[in-house]
Formats: C-alpha cells, structure tokens, sequence
C-alpha cells in the first residue's frame, strides 16, 4: 500500500519504504515541492539505507584523481572556467563577454524544447554548449538540458545512464563539484525530468513497462547516492588535510 501522497502536511519519518513509495512522493502532484523537500529531510536515515552505499577502490582512485578540490584549487576553477569560457566563444564565434547572453538564449530555447537547427544551431555547436553548461552552468540550466538531452534521445536509458556516471561529462560529474551542491529541491527537479521521459519513452513504446520501472527506481538510487555520498566527501576532507 502506498504513502497517502495528500496527507503528509506534518511529514514525520516513515518506516518500511522502499524506493516505489519514495519515488510515488518525488513525483505526486498532490503535495508542494516544500513538503517533499520535508519529506526527504525527515526520512533521510530510512532513505539512506535503501541505496547502496559502498565505493569501490576503482571508484574511489577515479574520483579522487578527477576530485574538484585540492588546496588552492578554487582559484584553479576560476582560472578554468576563464578558459573554457574563451574556447567556447570561439567555437561560436563570438566575444567572450556574449558567452553568457548566449548561452541563455539558447537555454530558453531548450527549455521551450523548440528545433534549435531553426536558430542557426549546429551539432558541434550545440554539444559546446552542452560541455560548458554541464561543467560551468546554474543548476537550473542543467535540469533544462538535462530534460532537452532525454526528450531527444533516440536511446533514453543509454543517456540516462551515462549522464548518471562519473567521468561522462554530465550530471554526475557537476554535482561532484563542491560548489555545485544537490540540495533536495534540485534533486527533486532532475527526478521529475527523469520521471517525465520515462513515462514518455513507454508511452511511445521505446521502452518497456518493466524497463521504465526499474529505470525510475535505478534512477532514483543512484541521484540519492550522488547527494549523500559522505563517505567520499568526508574521504576527499582527509585527503586534502594529509596533502
């Protein structure tokens, strides 16, 4: 039996969830984002035990070799993005101070999932874009390229899955960043992108029912693992403070 979606206005923690009746909250439209966002505060022990928590070495030499911050290295980002920025401006072939009215533009269009060819887009162009927006953008830009990326995929789970590992230039690798922090509202955000695409996808019978479904719950598992991996952050503190 299902959590009553409509009567949680004092959300205490639950016992006994598992990730179908986590996932029916995320996605009800039958509460305010607020209540979801107390939802996922007040039951984040019980959550926290649904996922699988263990880093492999493999996965912990990846992260820590590719990790965001090492003792002076926010001073390296800026210096970064400063050059990704210029390398951006000249694949589109504009002055760096238009990067960001650019970009912008563009993030409207992908928002209003309109044909960006119809504004003079190319592929390469657009995969720039992409680039940056996935290392440098908001988090409200990633959501949207995020849900423009799955809306047009000709393989869904394909994209959903790389975008969701480290070291593919997506989702998971911008949250990794320390700066770029996953709070509840914008982890409730990238869900409700996943969820819609998925439902998309069954409907139009690119995926299966059985496929949609463990995808979701694979989904949800895995953002709530990119949230609340404190052994790894605590791991990077460690090493930083031994450096």
């Amino acid at each position: 039996m299902g959590i009553r979606v409509d009567k949680i206005d004092n959300i205490n923690p639950v016992g006994n969830l598992d990730l179908y009746k986590v996932r029916e909250v995320m996605v009800s439209s039958k509460i305010t984002t607020e209540q979801k966002v107390q939802f996922l505060k007040k039951n984040h022990s019980e959550i926290k035990h649904l996922v699988d928590e263990k880093i492999s070495g493999s996965d912990f030499k990846t992260i820590m070799e590719n990790r965001p911050l090492k003792l002076f290295r926010p001073l390296k980002n800026s210096y970064t993005k400063a050059g990704d920025k210029k390398l951006l401006a000249m694949a589109l072939e504009i002055p760096p101070t238009n990067v960001d009215g650019y970009i912008k533009n563009v993030t409207l269009q992908v928002r209003s999932m309109q044909d960006l060819n119809s504004m003079g887009m190319t592929k390469d162009k657009y995969e720039e874009i992409k680039t940056y927006v996935f290392r440098h953008g908001t988090k409200e830009q990633v959501i949207n390229f995020l849900d423009y990326e799955l809306s047009h995929a000709k393989n869904i789970l394909h994209v959903l899955y790389h975008t969701l590992e480290y070291n593919s230039g997506g989702v998971a690798d911008y949250f990794i960043r320390p700066i770029h922090r996953l709070d509840n509202g914008t982890m409730l955000g990238i869900y409700n992108v996943v969820d819609k695409n998925l439902k998309a996808g069954r409907a139009s019978g690119k995926i299966s029912d059985v496929q949609a479904q463990e995808t979701a719950e694979w989904a949800l598992a895995r953002i709530y693992k990119i949230q609340n991996n404190q052994q790894l952050k605590n791991a990077i503190k460690l090493r930083n403070k031994l450096e």
